[in-house]
C-alpha cells in the first residue's frame, strides 16, 4: 500500500493539480521519487508556485483515511505508475493520478457515447444500432452514467453482452441507485474519492475521463447548451476522433451537433460502420504500445509514455513493426491500418 499512499498524498496537496503531478511523473517515474526530489528540481519542472505547494504539503484529506475506505469497501485502484493504468489516458494533459473503481478491469478498447438526458426516439434507435455495431467488432462502449443517451448506451452494450465502462462524477459510493442495480456487470470508473458528493465542476471536469479513455467519440443528440458538447470540446483537444448523429437537421435537438459539424471539429455518423472504416481492429489494441500508437507518436513521446527501457523499447517496435502491425514515417510510429 505503501505506493498508493505516496500516490494519495500527491492527489491531497493543496494547488497541485494534475497537470503537473503528470509533468513530475514523467520526469522522475514513481511518486515516490516525486516525494523525494529536491525543491530545485521540482521547480524547474513545475514552476516556483507549484513547486512551494508541493514541499508545504498542506493535504485536503488523510490518504490513509481513504486507504481504510478502499479496503471495507472493497474498491479497486491504479495509480500512473500501474501497468494496468489506462494507456488512452496516460496520453491526455491531466490523468488522475488515482483511479478509483468496482468491477471487472479490462482492456478491451472503447468508443464513448454521449448525449442529451432526455433523447429524441431516434437518437436511442440510433444507439442502439451503434452499440450492437461497436460490440460487434470487438469494441467497448464507455460513457458518464447520466439518464438518458449515457445510460442507453451502457444499458444496450449488457444487451449486447458488451463490455461497458461508466465514468462517475462523484465517488463510488455516492454512485445511483438505478446505476447500482447494474453493479457487477460494468465497470464503475471515478478519480473522485470514494465518498465525495457529485458537485456542479465534476460532471464537466469527469467528461475529460470519457473522451480521454475512448478510441473515438460519438454524441448522439445534442443542442446548444448540451454537456455533452463538452465531452466533444475534450475530444477535440485531446485529439479522439469525433463524430455526430443529426436525426433531424430541422430540429433545435441537434444544434449542438450541428454546429460541431459547422465549425470542422467532427464528421457525420450516418451508418454505424463509418466510424470502423479508419480505426484500427479492435484485436490490435491487446498490445498497449499499439493502442497507444493509434495516434502517431515519437520514440521519446513512447519512451516519457511507457517508461519502458529505450533499447526494450526498440525491440518492441521493431518487432511490431516486422509483423506489419505498425509502421514507421519519418520520426513517427503508427498503427497500420
Amino acid at each position: 500500500m505503501e505506493r498508493l499512499y505516496d500516490w494519495l498524498f500527491l492527489k491531497a496537496i493543496r494547488g497541485l493539480g494534475e497537470v503537473s503531478i503528470k509533468k513530475l511523473f514523467l520526469d522522475f517515474g514513481s511518486a515516490k521519487n516525486i516525494l523525494s526530489a529536491t525543491y530545485e528540481d521540482c521547480r524547474r519542472i513545475i514552476g516556483e508556485e507549484r513547486a512551494k505547494a508541493l514541499f508545504k504539503k498542506d493535504l485536503s484529506f488523510d490518504p490513509e483515511a481513504v486507504i481504510k475506505t478502499l479496503e471495507i469497501e472493497n474498491i479497486g485502484w491504479l495509480t500512473l505508475e500501474d501497468e494496468n493504468y489506462p494507456i488512452a489516458l496516460k496520453e491526455i494533459d491531466d490523468p488522475p493520478p488515482v483511479l478509483f473503481f468496482l468491477g471487472n478491469l479490462e482492456h478491451t478498447p472503447l468508443i464513448g457515447i454521449v448525449g442529451t438526458r432526455r433523447p429524441d426516439v431516434q437518437s436511442l434507435n440510433f444507439i442502439r444500432s451503434l452499440v450492437t455495431e461497436v460490440v460487434n467488432v470487438g469494441y467497448g462502449v464507455c460513457s458518464g452514467g447520466a439518464v438518458g443517451c449515457d445510460f442507453q448506451s451502457h444499458r444496450e452494450c449488457l444487451l449486447q453482452n458488451g463490455y461497458t465502462v461508466c465514468v462517475l462524477g462523484m465517488g463510488l459510493l455516492k454512485t445511483p441507485t438505478y446505476i447500482q442495480k447494474l453493479r457487477g456487470r460494468l465497470l464503475l470508473l471515478s478519480e473522485l474519492l470514494p465518498e465525495a458528493s457529485p458537485e456542479e465542476y465534476t460532471f464537466p471536469r469527469r467528461n475529460r475521463l470519457i473522451s480521454g479513455l475512448s478510441r473515438a467519440l460519438v454524441v448522439a443528440e445534442a443542442g446548444e447548451r448540451s454537456g455533452a458538447l463538452i465531452t466533444a470540446e475534450y475530444a477535440v483537444k485531446q485529439g479522439r476522433p469525433l463524430w455526430v448523429y443529426v436525426g433531424n437537421a430541422s430540429s433545435q435537438r441537434w444544434l449542438g451537433c450541428i454546429k460541431l459539424v459547422n465549425e470542422g471539429k467532427a464528421k457525420i455518423l450516418y451508418s454505424p460502420a463509418l466510424l470502423f472504416e479508419r480505426l484500427p481492429p479492435a484485436h490490435s489494441h491487446k498490445e498497449p504500445l499499439l493502442e497507444l500508437l493509434s495516434t502517431p507518436k515519437t520514440f521519446d513521446q513512447l519512451l516519457q509514455l511507457t517508461n519502458m527501457d529505450p533499447s526494450e523499447l526498440n525491440l518492441k517496435l521493431l518487432q511490431l513493426e516486422m509483423e506489419g502491425k505498425l509502421i514507421r514515417q519519418g520520426n513517427y510510429y503508427t498503427v497500420l491500418l
